[in-house]
Order: structure tokens, then C-alpha cells, then sequence
């Protein structure tokens, strides 16, 4: 069983979303158990929070392994990796498949994840993922720099800083600067080893 937590306050993208991890499933064997999110501790044992422009799944080592479904509080270590997710620009199909990935994702075990074949395993390829500049420049987009200044932090030119930003914002897929900044703002204000993307 996924516990899905949806964090979004448009009724109706709530509503869409949910109806189509619903229709992703019908492939599947597994079970969803969508989280309130008024209750804060569900966004510790969520293993999927969808919000505005992304999807955070929490990999956990320990996951729970009892048949009637009944949960148990995970303990031990986590992955936690973090997918742009615009899908207000997708079409339906995309979106469809998108979420198809995402379970997949979240239904991998702990040990395959940290493995060094997880792009083959989730059929993504190694060189649409961001690089570790363009990962360091959208973090220093996120905590508000400009261009220039980035430029001197990084003590490259200019040109150069908005080339990687321009990659970095074509392989996440996002639909505009706005959605890219909320997105890299997010990234940003997480712990170093909670800053995992993946692109799909």
C-alpha cells in the first residue's frame, strides 16, 4: 500500500489528480491510501506528497510488511527525491504516464534506489537529469540570487550561468520562470540530502 498525500488547495486539480492515480493503478497491484493534510505527522509517512508543481516520494528502508494492510511507523533511513511535475501544460496521456513513473518510483525498495542502475530500472536517461552545476545554480536561484551575482559566486561568466539555468529549466519541464523558481525555491530550503531531483 502508497500513502499518497496531496497538498494542493485548487479543488479541482485535487480532484483531477486523484482520479488519475486512481486510472494509474489499473495495472497495478498495489493499493492507495490517500493522507489528510491537515494532520502534520502524515507528511512524515506519506510515501508520495503531491503539491502545486512537483511530487516529493519518501523511499524508506523499513517499509511496513504486514498482509491485512494495517500500518506500522517506519523507522530507519530514508531517500527522499524530489520530481518537477507541471503537468497544467502536459496532455492527458503525458500526465498519465508521468504518475505511472512516479508509482513505479515509489514502489521501488530501498536498497534497488541507492543502487547504481536506478536510471535503467525507472527507464530514464542519465544525461536529461540535471547536472551537479545546473543542480548548484537552481539552489542559488531558489535562495534569491541574480544571474550576475551567481556568476561570481560560481566565478563564471554570466552567459554561461544563464545557459545551465536555461538546461536546467528544459529538463525539469517546467512551464515558465515562475514555476521554475517555486520549484528551485523549494529544493533550495531542504536539507543537503533531501535535494535529490529526478526528471522525467
Amino acid at each position: 500500500m502508497l500513502n499518497v498525500l496531496i497538498v494542493n488547495s485548487n479543488y479541482y486539480q485535487l480532484a483531477g489528480l486523484s482520479e488519475l492515480l486512481w486510472d494509474a493503478l489499473t495495472d497495478s497491484q498495489h493499493d492507495l491510501f490517500f493522507l489528510l493534510p491537515s494532520c502534520e505527522q502524515n507528511n512524515a509517512e506519506a510515501d508520495i506528497i503531491f503539491r502545486d508543481n512537483m511530487a516529493s516520494i519518501n523511499i524508506f528502508r523499513n517499509k511496513p510488511a504486514s498482509p491485512d494492510g494495517s500500518e506500522e511507523w517506519r523507522s530507519g533511513e530514508k531517500i527522499t527525491v524530489h520530481i518537477p511535475f507541471g503537468y497544467k501544460q502536459d496532455s492527458l496521456k503525458n500526465t498519465l504516464a508521468k504518475i505511472e513513473q512516479i508509482l513505479m518510483i515509489a514502489d521501488l525498495d530501498y536498497q534497488a534506489f541507492v543502487s547504481k542502475d536506478v536510471y535503467k530500472m525507472i527507464g530514464l536517461k542519465q544525461y536529461s537529469q540535471l547536472s551537479m552545476t545546473e543542480n548548484k545554480i537552481m539552489c542559488l536561484i531558489g535562495k534569491g540570487y541574480s544571474n550576475n551575482a551567481i556568476s561570481k559566486i560560481l566565478n563564471r561568466s554570466a552567459k554561461t550561468i544563464n545557459t545551465h539555468y536555461r538546461n536546467a529549466s528544459r529538463k525539469t519541464g517546467l512551464a515558465n520562470r515562475a514555476e521554475f523558481y517555486k520549484y528551485a525555491s523549494f529544493i533550495a530550503n531542504c536539507g543537503k540530502k533531501e535535494r535529490n531531483t529526478l526528471c522525467l
